[in-house]
């Protein structure tokens, strides 16, 4: 979430509306603690653009982690307690901002380095404009966290139900602390005892300089005299005397002399500037514009209606929340009868029309009850419920099990993991199974989503239907590999999903109504004009003017909540032959050409897929047990047979040596398959492994990580033996790390639905695209038997002729060779007969 211009408005006007603010270990005590709430995400982005760890070979997940561990344990040393929230699901609302995002800083970054020429696309200034975060970023800084806060109590990690900006904000009021990020709507929302937003990119370390360095008095000479500075010239006080560092303080310098300024802005300072009500701030940041602002790409922008081109970012925020601001001082005049605001819909009304550039007339008919609409709907994004508590602070946590923030009936995440048994028309059966197992699973799903051992991308399968693959460098003229390597991991994701908690059904198309729609009923039940006025006796600046806004948010997310009203997909018998009453899709959001384009996969029912692709082991149709509650040996065949790797060689590859061999085995199977479809076609023939691609990855992927946690030293290198700083970009290699990252993503997401990650760890702090990239290039050359005994019969038993003949070097020619003659034009003495002009021809004529 970001509300358009408001970061370049808090910069502009930093003197009036931000606090300077700083920690340092010598202030620490039990009484001076700061709690601060991360978000996760800004964190990501922010932490890996000033590492400067090269982005372009696929990552550099060992020396990244270093980066997380040093700065979570210097926040930690200056006296904060640190709170990491990640986002849950993101809203339906946010789709048309996610795909615009993923347009412009994913795949056209990625299209313009593969239309770039090698030696262009390498230059400094391109990777930095061009930067894309690589995709494994995510997971190793997730698990980077987890085990770092096993060892200090004072690190916490958070999964929001649903979109983390509001999560982060709540659980900012009920610690009383800060939000860190860098996302402008941390100064619109607000809860409790919220103390404020601090932007990510103006935190600053600070050390004093050594004393060596410090500025004499006296500057001694080569001849033996001194040279003393005038005494009325000012001289610097040396304990001003420092050095400044950003986000990732140096390394070199003690924990103990390093000093962190920060910098505050409050709701309140805001509002106050801007002459309006704290709780009208959501309201003017829908207006300005936010990611909900516009829902659909074929709709009108709706801030192209507002403003003229000519206004800058900062001069849009003045004019709205001047408009807005003249409205209300004029409805306070009791004697101006007319201009009196009756409700907040009316204020909105009046607000719309008085922004207009153009007169109302020129708009379609309709055309401004969409906009009130929509910008309805966008403020209905920073509604947060109200604390009814009285306890604040860690005691206020966690009131179940199930959520840090709210209770059992009102948390939003349970009811993503119970589709399945709110779909059943069948008392105590669910899909076949008892409904005991069902809950069963989705309370173990719920658990390991808390725990971070469950990828947050899921519950946007589970809420709105809709899948993200992670987009990194990809090879425009290709397939994608979100749907060459990772689709048909997915699609045994998406059953086990439906199998064990369900998924979202396909809507009626038949249907005249639109899911989310109200009847004329319920439409007179709910007036937001007849819930507040907002021009009242006793009002004041804390009145809720969103309230209104509440009701129609409970009228707009009630259909979406409640699935119980969807036609059922199980009959009192499990079926496994007869399809579900309504068929169910995922729509997946991957890269088709040179855009981002929503695909739709069909969810095929469990068993008849185990059946048919071999697998019959342990299928009871009349006795169905969720894959997830069956024995681990069970569960460990079924996730080799999906991977084609349940053979004897690959069962007794260490843990630690596991997913690497599943990721070569699966790309070059997947591959080869492809090809053999094509029968052989030049293009997919081109696509498979070789031999020594294989060998290339195994070598560095193959072996444990070698960082410790607690580890921070050399946060810019991975290891001991690093990589050549200058390493060809060749557009195959790029590919092939970009199959292997998308490899690792699917496998280790299959892994964690059916609860096998501590039997097949990830192992993401082993890879490193530069060492690849090395390997391949020959940059750096493979060395001999560094692989375990077995690791390699492991990954070529039964794939022996999946992979394709090593591919000759193309031999370098001379330099005699490679200079060839050049016919120059009108050059006589290069040519066998004298070139002759136009006039030349009558010559000949007359002769």
């Amino acid at each position: 979430m970001g509300v358009h211009g408001l970061t370049t408005y808090l910069r502009e006007n930093q003197r009036v509306l931000g606090k300077t603010k700083q920690f340092s270990p010598a202030r620490v005590s039990d009484e001076t603690v700061t709690t601060i709430v991360i978000d996760g995400l800004s964190f990501i982005f922010e932490i890996y653009q000033q590492s400067r760890l090269p982005w372009v070979y696929g990552g550099e997940y060992e020396a990244f982690a270093r980066c997380v561990v040093q700065v979570v344990k210097a926040w930690i040393a200056v006296g904060l307690k640190v709170y990491f929230v990640f986002d849950g699901a993101s809203p339906s609302l946010k789709i048309p901002t996610l795909i615009s995002r993923l347009n412009r800083n994913n795949v056209q970054n990625s299209v313009l380095f593969f239309r770039t020429s090698p030696t262009s696309r390498s230059t400094p200034r391109f990777l930095h404009e061009n930067r894309i975060i690589p995709p494994l970023v995510f997971l190793s800084c997730i698990e980077t966290l987890e085990s770092l806060a096993k060892e200090n109590p004072e690190l916490f990690v958070h999964f929001a139900d649903e979109e983390g900006d509001p999560y982060a904000v709540e659980l900012a009021g009920r610690l009383g602390a800060y939000v860190v990020g860098n996302d402008s709507d941390f100064v619109i929302l607000n809860s409790g005892r919220y103390a404020g937003y601090i932007p990510l990119e103006g935190m600053l370390w600070t050390a004093p300089l050594p004393v060596n360095e410090f500025p004499s008095t006296y500057e001694e000479q080569e001849d033996g005299f001194q040279t003393v500075v005038s005494k009325t010239k000012k001289r610097s006080n040396p304990a001003s005397q420092q050095t400044a560092f950003g986000l990732i303080p140096p390394e070199e310098t003690p924990l103990s002399d390093l000093v962190l300024s920060v910098i505050v802005y409050t709701p309140s300072t805001l509002a106050f500037h801007l002459k309006l009500p704290t709780t009208l701030l959501p309201l003017l940041a829908s207006l300005i514009g936010n990611d909900f602002s516009n829902t659909s790409t074929t709709q009108r922008n709706v801030q192209s209606l507002f403003f003229e081109r000519s206004l800058t970012l900062s001069q849009r925020i003045t004019r709205t929340a001047n408009t807005l601001s003249s409205i209300l001082d004029a409805a306070t005049q009791k004697r101006k009868a007319k201009h009196r605001v009756g409700s907040v819909m009316d204020l909105i009304d009046r607000t719309v029309n008085a922004l207009l550039v153009r007169s109302p007339s020129s708009l379609a008919a309709g055309e401004i009850d969409s906009i009130v609409d929509r910008i309805v709907n966008a403020a209905l994004q920073y509604a947060i419920d109200k604390y009814e508590g009285d306890v604040y602070g860690p005691a206020s946590l966690w009131p179940t099990l199930v959520c840090a923030l709210h209770g059992g009936d009102t948390c939003p995440l349970p009811n993503l993991f119970s589709r399945a048994l709110l779909q059943s028309q069948v008392p105590g059966n669910v899909n076949g199974a008892p409904e005991d197992s069902v809950l069963m699973v989705r309370s173990l799903y719920v658990k390991v989503f808390r725990a971070g051992k469950l990828q947050p991308q899921v519950t946007n399968s589970l809420s709105t239907g809709t899948f993200w693959p992670r987009i990194f460098l990809d090879n425009p003229d290709f397939e994608s590999v979100a749907v060459s390597i990772g689709r048909p991991i997915r699609t045994w994701v998406y059953a086990l999903l439906d199998d064990g908690v369900g998924l979202p059904e396909a809507p009626e198309e038949d249907l005249p109504a639109v899911e989310g729609s109200v009847s004329e009923g319920d439409e007179a039940e709910v007036d937001p004009d007849e819930l507040i006025d907002v021009v009242e006796e006793n009002s004041d600046d804390d009145a809720d003017f969103l309230a209104p806004l509440r009701g129609e948010l409970q009228r707009l997310r009630g259909p979406e909540e409640d699935p119980s009203d969807t036609v059922p997909a199980s009959a009192s018998s499990r079926s496994r032959s007869r399809p579900p009453a309504r068929p169910k899709y995922v729509s997946e959001y991957v890269r088709r050409g040179i855009r981002i384009a929503s695909e739709e996969v069909p969810v095929p029912d469990l068993a008849a897929l185990m059946i048919s692709s071999g697998f019959a082991e342990s299928i009871d149709t009349d006795a169905w047990v969720p894959v997830q509650l069956r024995s681990l040996e069970e569960r460990m065949a079924l996730f080799l047979h999906i991977l084609g790797s349940n053979v004897p060689a690959v069962k007794n590859v260490s843990p630690d040596r596991l997913m690497a061999v599943l990721v070569v085995r699966w790309i070059v199977q997947t591959l080869h398959q492809r090809a053999l479809e094509s029968s052989m076609s030049k293009g997919r023939e081109q696509e498979r492994w070789t031999r020594q691609e294989a060998r290339a990855l195994l070598t560095f992927y193959g072996s444990p990580p070698s960082m410790n946690v607690g580890d921070t030293a050399s946060h810019a290198n991975g290891s001991d033996t690093n990589p050549p700083t200058t390493i060809p970009l060749i557009d195959r290699n790029v590919q092939l790390m970009a199959q292997v990252l998308m490899a690792v993503e699917s496998i280790h997401l299959l892994s964690q639905l059916l609860f096998l990650t501590e039997q097949v760890p990830a192992n993401i702090q082993a890879l490193s695209g530069q060492k690849l990239h090395a390997y391949l290039t020959n940059s750096t050359p493979v060395p001999e038997e560094v692989l375990a005994p077995g690791l390699w019969d492991a990954c070529t038993t039964s794939l022996e002729d999946a992979f394709a003949l090593e591919r000759p070097k193309k031999a370098r020619k001379t330099k005699v060779e490679q200079i060839k003659p050049v016919a120059k034009a009108n050059n006589r003495t290069t040519t066998s007969r004298p070139v002759q002009g136009l006039f030349s021809l009558l010559v000949d004529d007359l002769a």
